[in-house]
């Protein structure tokens, strides 16, 4: 009897943090620059939904760049991932812009593993280019697979990508 229930506790743990594995964290990080192109190099990167505080948003050449600082950071990313939350900035979440297909590889001759409805938050990784798109690797709802870029952007962004 004492084995049957150690073993039943045993199973549920198991599957608590088998399920705690595939819910991962949606992250979309963005990189942080140490100048404002993307020819500078890679700093280090910033989750989404992280509040950064806005430092200087540049113009002309600069224009979509903005200095940032979180935490220990301080570096340029991208204007078109920022996005106003409350009174903070924060970096926008990657959504899907209509329904889209999740692709095993990275291209339409590739076998459809899934349907991702527009709306949704996806954790976009790499992006590759394509011959005729650019396609980025993404996690929805722990599958993995590859959607044209196209297709996502930024939530609430003040600015297009």
């Amino acid at each position: 009897m004492r084995l049957n229930k150690s073993l039943a506790l045993a199973a549920i743990s198991l599957s608590l943090v088998a399920g705690a594995a595939s819910a991962a964290p949606v992250t979309s990080p963005v990189n942080v620059r140490s100048g404002p192109s993307p020819k500078w190099p890679v700093i280090a990167t910033i989750p989404a939904g992280a509040d950064v505080q806005v430092l200087q948003c540049g113009g002309g050449w600069k224009r979509d760049w903005c200095k940032v600082s979180f935490g220990q950071i301080s570096g340029y990313i991208a204007a078109g991932v920022l996005a106003p939350s409350g009174n903070n900035v924060e970096i926008a979440p990657v959504v899907t812009s209509e329904l889209a297909n999740l692709y095993k590889g990275p291209g339409m001759k590739y076998k459809v593993i899934g349907a991702v409805p527009g709306g949704s938050r996806v954790n976009k990784g790499a992006c590759y280019a394509g011959w005729q798109a650019n396609w980025c690797q993404v996690n929805y709802n722990g599958t993995v697979g590859y959607m044209m870029e196209s297709l996502l952007q930024r939530e609430g962004a003040l600015f297009p990508m």
